[in-house]
């Protein structure tokens, strides 16, 4: 009597039947397993960066200030950027005794229209008050601008910050300043600049 036999083929396992003189039945018959086509996700479009980390003068960008900051943090950079906003004293009322404001300050970013809670570098010790700055300013509009000496190593307090100048400056990039400021995302205190653009000042009242 003729036997069942279970045969395992690379392939798929089939039953088949043994012919009585110990060969394979005749009409065996194996079924490859269908193929398997795996379905894998598309390769996601990774967007540029919004701005280059540095450009062809070597300055960086704000963007690649922070991008790269195990790098330039604790050290002197040189950064390329917009100012978008200066610090403006508070106005103390005839009468009052206010707190000294804090030290002239501004913000510079990538572009002009970055907004206040958008990717801004803070740039601090260009001046000690808002009027070592309003004096030099007089100076300058009557005619007897006095630089500091080179030997004194003073820095001389610049005269032509406005909100939408592009500046290339350069500076030390920390998280704590000389002066006391901080900030987490690092700020940079100042050491010199160049104006690449400049935006038209605006005219000053007149009888002043």
């Amino acid at each position: 009597m003729c036997s069942a036999l279970l045969v395992t083929a690379p392939l798929v396992a089939v039953p088949f039947l043994t012919a009585c003189d110990g060969g394979p039945a005749a009409d065996l018959v194996i079924e490859p397993l269908p193929e398997v086509s795996p379905t894998l996700p598309s390769v996601p479009t990774i967007p540029p960066p919004p701005f280059p980390l540095q450009y062809p003068d070597t300055s960086y960008s704000v963007f690649g200030l922070r991008r790269r900051l195990e790098t330039t943090i604790d050290h002197d950079v040189t950064v390329t950027g917009y100012i978008v906003e200066i610090y403006a004293p508070p106005e103390c009322p005839e009468g009052r005794t206010c707190p000294p404001p804090t030290a002239p300050n501004l913000w510079i970013a990538d572009a002009r229209d970055i907004p206040a809670d958008g990717n801004r570098l803070q740039l601090v010790g260009y001046a000690t008050s808002q009027q070592a700055i309003d004096d030099v300013m007089e100076d300058l509009r009557r005619g007897r601008e006095q630089p500091p000496e080179s030997e004194s190593g003073q820095i001389p307090i610049p005269t032509d910050f406005l909100v939408g100048n592009k500046i290339k400056v350069t500076g030390r990039f920390a998280r704590v300043s000389g002066a006391g400021f901080n900030n987490s995302q690092g700020l940079m205190e100042y050491r010199s600049h160049e104006t690449l653009e400049a935006v038209t000042p605006p005219e000053e009242p007149r009888g002043r």
